[in-house]
């Protein structure tokens, strides 16, 4: 076993109501010993790189717990020497100045999710300009890596390409965008969406032109093609407050209820506690459930993905796509659709971009 991503679900609290979330809230938050426990347990197991992620709800309303785990990592670390990257996913509204000194003074990968212009609609009213100022700080902050993702629904999908113009204008260095595709999307809807990524391929050419670098993350080119596999299970790990142990910390939520459905125990690994006395046994039983995770054996209403034409171009993550058809791998069609409209625009981009080279 050797992890090289561990995340840990602080809390299923959270100070937003998100119109698009999936999760379901809960006073829930992890407990410092569980913390520790698991902490003191896989340290052995992490990679000599590893990245420890803390997510939630919003992982900052248990800052606290942040705080005393990196106290805790740093301490164990002086015997093990590992290369460790801590990171947060946060809607940045708890970020003050102590808090932004801590993550500074750490070294913090800060996914901040930041919607653009749709902020105020699907997030929450008022927030756009107080994460704004949050993003001026981390920004300044020398040593924070800093990543914006921006969610975009059906509803709010024709303020993508002014919102990708703002993030540029302001200077974010790595944009990540994601879509809400949990209700399906009407054929206006996904016009819309052409529209939008085409206009947002007229505003990266020119910023690629003048300073050699993808900030839009879904236009940098694809190193090789290969058939998509999840990682969740093999070198990811993610503990839920409850301190049950998962592959991927997105799999709480899609089994949130159904204990007694037989998915449940193929992809959980149980409790810490047992699982730490018993990994030798637990650990490559479950892992083997979660090594059929891969692109060829998922499939959509109308066909499978190993008959798919563009089979090694696409991923899908398994979980997200069960969150729209309840069962794993089997992808929703208008998300199958798209995840083609992506791959044009980004096609066409680069044929554009390569054309203009040659000449």
């Amino acid at each position: 076993m050797e992890i090289s991503d561990f995340r840990f679900i602080l809390t299923e609290e959270c100070n937003y109501s998100c119109s698009y979330c999936y999760q379901t809230r809960a006073a829930k938050t992890i407990d410092i010993s569980t913390l520790e426990r698991a902490l003191d347990f896989f340290f052995p197991f992490l990679s000599e790189q590893c990245l420890i992620a803390f997510t939630g709800g919003e992982p900052l309303l248990a800052f606290d717990r942040i705080r005393q785990a990196v106290d805790f990592i740093q301490f164990k670390n002086k015997t093990f020497n590992k290369q460790l990257q801590y990171n947060i996913t946060t809607n940045g509204s708890l970020i003050d100045d102590g808090i932004l000194e801590f993550l500074n003074q750490n070294a913090f990968s800060v996914w901040l999710s930041f919607d653009g212009d749709a902020q105020d609609i699907s997030r929450k009213k008022g927030s756009h300009r107080q994460i704004v100022s949050v993003m001026e700080k981390l920004l300044e902050s020398s040593n924070i890596d800093f990543v914006t993702n921006s969610v975009f629904t059906q509803e709010t999908v024709g303020h993508l390409s002014r919102s990708i113009r703002s993030l540029l204008e302001f200077g974010v260095p790595d944009i990540h965008l994601a879509l809400n595709t949990i209700p399906s999307w009407s054929e206006s809807s996904l016009q819309q969406l052409r529209e939008e990524l085409l206009a947002v391929s007229e505003l990266i050419l020119p910023y690629y032109e003048r300073t050699k670098t993808f900030a839009l993350s879904f236009f940098r080119k694809d190193v090789e093609k290969s058939v998509f596999s999840c990682t969740a299970g093999d070198d990811r790990m993610a503990l839920a407050p409850d301190g049950k142990l998962w592959g991927c910390y997105l799999f709480p939520e899609l089994f949130k209820g159904r204990e007694g459905n037989p998915e449940f125990n193929k992809y959980c690994f149980g409790q810490l506690d047992s699982f730490s006395k018993n990994h030798e046994k637990i650990y490559p039983e479950v892992r083997e459930n979660y090594s059929e995770l891969h692109m060829d054996n998922f499939h959509t209403d109308n066909c499978s993905c190993h008959d798919c034409s563009d089979l090694l171009e696409c991923s899908a993550c398994p979980v997200d796509a069960a969150l729209s058809t309840s069962i794993l791998g089997k992808i929703p069609i208008w998300a199958c659709e798209i995840k083609k409209i992506f791959r044009n625009r980004k096609k066409l981009f680069w044929e554009e971009l390569e054309s203009i080279a040659r000449s």
